[in-house]
Order: structure tokens, then sequence, then C-alpha cells
């Protein structure tokens, strides 16, 4: 018998990297569109964080227990026909919210690649500038110049579903990335777990120490 109830869906770890995210990425779109030099210092810095939450965001993928745990995203097209015909609800991510966080996770991962990879031959050169030759250098400028407008009509539809989700279809997505719980009917208990937190301290460690090494790399070989 269906009843109404609270469902835990996002671990602490998982608010914690999407407000993060939030944050890191608006600082990193206005200080690189600023086209002050004064901000360049800052703008590699927040790329630098963006991809310790990218690693932090694998990391907790993998070991949590909740819904941002990477096996619980439906991304199968039957799973999308499902949701598109009504035939189905999920706890987590929809089918099309899973689509959108591997697309967005992957354009964001592109951006900070390419920033590594990007030079302005005067002041300004990206960690990994010394290791890549010349044409793909200049490869990674392009994309890094082009990416950002993907990227920011992704943050806009991403936007524009969380309004249409929150006033049409009366699912408080906002509150839920606050609380981690969403109000919701369910048949049955769900087997989504919070990890200890610890743990989540522990795996920011590791993320920690990963990117540090990754943004070392070309030095040590």
């Amino acid at each position: 018998m269906n009843s109404s109830t609270t469902t835990f869906v996002w671990d602490r770890h998982t608010r914690l990297f999407h407000w993060s995210l939030v944050l890191l990425f608006c600082l990193s779109l206005g200080t690189g569109l600023n086209g002050d030099m004064d901000w360049m210092e800052w703008h590699i810095k927040f790329g630098y964080g963006l991809l310790g939450l990218m690693v932090f965001r694998i990391l907790t993928g993998i070991f949590g227990r909740d819904y941002g745990h990477f096996s619980r995203f439906p991304l199968s097209i039957g799973s999308v026909k499902s949701y598109l015909a009504g035939q189905q609800t999920f706890h987590g991510h929809n089918p099309m919210g899973s689509w959108m966080v591997v697309v967005m996770l992957m354009a964001i991962t592109t951006q900070i690649i390419s920033g590594f990879l990007t030079t302005d031959d005067f002041f300004f050169e990206g960690p990994w500038v010394k290791w890549g030759n010349d044409s793909w250098v200049k490869l990674a400028g392009k994309i890094h110049d082009l990416n950002w407008i993907i990227l920011a009509v992704l943050a806009g539809l991403h936007l524009l579903a969380i309004v249409f989700y929150q006033f049409w279809k009366k699912e408080k997505l906002v509150n839920a990335m606050v609380t981690g719980r969403k109000q919701e009917k369910v048949s049955e208990n769900t087997t989504a777990a919070p990890i200890p937190l610890w743990g989540a301290g522990l795996l920011a460690v590791v993320a920690g120490g990963l990117t540090w090494g990754i943004i070392l790399l070309p030095g040590w070989l």
C-alpha cells in the first residue's frame, strides 16, 4: 500500500559536491570571461578546485550508498522510454536527469583538461602545457574557448528543468538537495543509506591527494 513519506536520496557528500560545484562553476566562468589578467590566477585555482570535485564525485559515485552511486543511474533506453511513457518513477535521478549528470560531468572534465593544456604564450599556462606538443596545446585552447558555451547551455537547461519539476510537477528537487530527502509516495523502503562521516572525509582526502598528483604529474615524468 502506497503512503506519503520522506525518502532518503542524497547523502551529505552528494549535496556538498553539488553546491560546491555550483559555486566553483560560477566563479570559474566569471573569472574566465572577465578578461582581466589579475583574475587569471584565480581562474586557474578554481580550475584546480573543479578537478578536485570531479575526482571526489567519481569516488563517491563508486563508494557512496545513496542515489548518486553510478550503478543507480537509469541510463538504459528502456528506462528512458518507460519514464517518458509515465510507466516508471525513480527515487533518485530519473533517466533524463541521469543523462544530464553524465553529460555535465564529461563537459566539465573536458573543460578542466583543455585548460590544463592551454597557454596565452605570455603570462599563464596550464600545468600540462609542457607535456603536450604545439598541436595539442593549440587544439586544447580552441576546445577551452568553445566548450564553456556548451557548459553554459547545459547549465541553463539544468535550471529550466529544476523550475519545471519544482513548480509544474511539484517535485521539490531543490529541497531534496538541501535536506537529502524527498517527499513522495513509495510502496517499499529504498536501499539508499548514508556513509559514515569519516568515510566521506577519507574520500575527500584521497580525492585531494589524487588531484595534487594529477596536477603535478608532468613534472614527475
